[in-house]
């Protein structure tokens, strides 16, 4: 329920980490075949060349995908190799030992009515400790921000930014209007209205538009929370630009079946934090890897854990001691 994303997946990580992932049936099964980039006005849009693009927006073996779905074959994977995983728990708590260092997370604490009275179906959270604990709760995670604040870990780094994410999935029945141009693997994104209405304009944002197999669109908004109209309505804007005519035309006939909202780091590399502290590590957007140029972050997440267990590994090995991922014979390692 935490992963939310309208994805186009870059398979780098992925590649790495698990080479026969066609043949163990990951759910990739949409590859990018068009890309169309699109400034609107109000009524109309115009197409800007492919050739004029960096090369970050072109897409070509990439996949259109649903990332929970992706995240829960994962899941299977890493279980089948004796991973524990406790879904529906959220961490809740950061545990410290005496010396200051992280020693843990505990879970929330469940059967408490809103004014605090304890119910029947009440259960105390568990502490999940161990030698290391890596932080991957995504953008502004509460136990990352704890863990960043506590141990100063953006001293010297850029302020880190943000942006709100909205996205939807439409299912296109048969007979409908837009079935007969439904084409799997296109990837539209556009700049402009409604966002935009001028060249001058200060707010940040745009959209996406995705085909998938067999019968689905994916679209969403993403609006930088900077902007500075106290009346803008990012949910509204989504609204406005969805009768757009480069848009309705994908939807006409078609049913939302599902919908979401989520926060997006928008910093980039130099918002990064410092990612190790005593007793454990941030990874993923906790620490800011979204590509914002690229609009993707899914592979870098990947990438980022990788990393840090290769790291983490010889540090939980060595000797047997208790140490930072980052060990003293490397302090780069991350």
């Amino acid at each position: 329920d935490h992963i939310l994303s309208g994805n186009v997946f870059e398979p780098r990580a992925l590649d790495e980490l698990i080479p026969d992932w066609k043949e163990l049936g990951a759910p990739i099964d949409t590859p990018a075949t068009e890309d169309h980039f699109l400034v609107m006005t109000k009524d109309k849009s115009v197409e800007i060349p492919a050739m004029l693009l960096p090369s970050q927006l072109h897409n070509e073996g990439n996949y259109i995908i649903s990332l929970s779905k992706l995240t829960r074959w994962l899941a299977e994977q890493a279980e089948e190799l004796g991973v524990e995983i406790y879904s529906g728990f959220a961490a809740d708590e950061v545990l410290y030992n005496a010396d200051g260092s992280v020693r843990g997370v505990a879970t929330k604490d469940v059967g408490i009515a809103k004014d605090g009275a304890v119910k029947d179906t009440f259960a105390r959270g568990v502490e999940l400790v161990g030698r290391q604990t890596l932080l991957a709760e995504g953008c502004r995670g509460s136990c990352s921000e704890e863990v960043m604040a506590g141990f100063d870990l953006r001293a010297g780094k850029d302020v880190q930014s943000y942006g709100l994410g909205i996205k939807e999935v439409w299912q296109l029945p048969p007979g409908s209007p837009a079935l007969a141009n439904h084409k799997p693997g296109l990837i539209q994104h556009t700049l402009g209205w409604p966002l935009q209405t001028s060249p001058t304009s200060s707010t940040f944002g745009g959209t996406f538009l995705y085909h998938m197999e067999p019968d689905l669109v994916l679209i969403g908004m993403v609006v930088g929370l900077d902007y500075k109209n106290p009346y803008l309505n990012p949910y509204r804007e989504f609204q406005q630009w969805k009768h757009h005519p480069a848009v309705s035309t994908h939807l006409e006939g078609a049913e939302c079946i599902s919908y979401g909202a989520r926060c997006l780091n928008e910093g980039g590399f130099h918002a990064i934090p410092k990612l190790t502290f005593p007793g454990g590590a941030l990874v993923g957007c906790a620490a800011g890897f979204l590509n914002g140029v690229k609009i993707k972050g899914s592979h870098t997440a990947m990438k980022s854990g990788m990393l840090a267990a290769e790291a983490l590994y010889p540090a939980l090995t060595q000797h047997g001691e208790e140490r930072t991922v980052a060990g003293a014979e490397d302090p780069e390692a991350l």
